[in-house]
């Protein structure tokens, strides 16, 4: 049932390296299931609300770099989260280490970490001209350099204390659906089955359709606005004309658009 996403190779690559063929095998399926599978869902749109948290973090520590950012969307964070940075750090130790990390959390600590790189960065970020969003975007696509890899573990650790995600602003936390990753794998000592993983993945891959289709609706309503507009004003039109008629009213509200027309008239 799950789909497969660009990079997902990387996260099976470390584990088979750590842990060999035979070890690695259940601890893929683990790892897929309850830590990466909102990125194993038919769309992208669940880890794009992921994303969306970033920000929410950098605002309530640093109002003033979260400003500058303010137009960047932070896709530029894909990649890096996606593959629980195993795409990004090529060091064979630093990997090993931060997937100990990472597996030691619960699921939303990895957007915790991309968030003390990027505040790490303030300086370097701030220096960038505001006319150069490019190069803005490409800074952030990748990790800084020398990666202080314990210092942004030990920095995304106070974060994440100090910041949890329910008290996150811009309602960041609320965006993200009930049967996410990151809200059904928040206890880490809960023994949840393969059952558990696919009716969490039914219900999400069901609410991803239905956000579809709302879109859908919409974008259609817009692009025929004038269209639509035009059949609801005709049914208001009608709906209080046989209101008025029923009601007898029609009499008394032509007198008085009568005396309005006159007395246009001798005003023009």
């Amino acid at each position: 049932m799950l789909c497969y996403f660009q990079g997902y190779h990387d996260i099976v690559q470390v584990l088979l390296l750590v842990l060999g063929e035979k070890k690695a095998l259940p601890a893929v399926a683990q790892i897929s299931l309850f830590r990466i599978r909102d990125y194993m869902l038919p769309s992208l749109s669940p880890a794009v609300k992921h994303l969306h948290l970033i920000p929410a973090i950098i605002e309530t520590t640093d109002p003033e770099l979260r400003q500058r950012l303010g137009n960047i969307q932070p896709f530029f964070a894909l990649a890096a989260t996606l593959t629980l940075y195993a795409h990004d750090i090529q060091e064979y130790s630093n990997i090993a280490r931060l997937f100990d990390f990472l597996l030691a959390q619960e699921p939303v600590v990895a957007i915790y970490l991309i968030a003390a790189m990027i505040l790490s960065r303030k300086k370097e970020l701030l220096e960038i001209p505001e006319d150069e969003p490019e190069m803005l975007h490409f800074t952030l696509s990748k990790l800084p350099t020398p990666l202080d890899l314990d210092g942004h573990i030990l920095h995304a650790t106070r974060l994440f204390k100090d910041h949890p995600p329910e008290s996150l602003p811009l309602g960041a936390w609320k965006h993200i659906p009930w049967c996410s990753v990151l809200k059904t794998s928040r206890d880490r000592y809960r023994k949840a089955t393969v059952e558990d993983a696919v009716y969490l993945f039914d219900k999400q891959s069901q609410q991803i359709r239905t956000e579809e289709r709302r879109k859908q609706a919409i974008d259609f309503l817009w692009s025929h606005r004038r269209s639509v507009g035009s059949v609801a004003l005709a049914i208001l039109v009608g709906a209080a004309s046989f209101y008025i008629g029923k009601k007898g009213l029609d009499t008394s509200i032509w007198y008085y658009v009568g005396r309005v027309q006159r007395a246009l008239k001798r005003w023009i």
